[in-house]
């Protein structure tokens, strides 16, 4: 199976789209890019984490995701 994936800047962005991703019942597997063992260090070069969906409901993620991202500019 193709996955879909979508680079999170942040715990909260995490929550929120996440909850987007249930209420449209699409999908998901949330990862954090934190390891104890490294104090943070892939998430300085990586970023905080990402959320992946299957491909078939990437297109309406990333509709979501944009749609939520330009909610917060306004």
């Amino acid at each position: 199976m193709d996955i879909f994936r979508i680079d999170l800047d942040n715990e909260i962005e995490a929550e929120v789209f996440s909850a987007l991703l249930d209420e449209e019942e699409i999908p998901y597997a949330l990862f954090n890019h934190f390891d104890f063992a490294y104090d943070g260090l892939f998430q300085m070069t990586l970023g905080w984490g990402h959320i992946e969906v299957p491909d078939i409901y990437g297109e309406k993620a990333f509709e979501l995701f944009q749609n939520y991202k330009k909610s917060l500019k306004e």
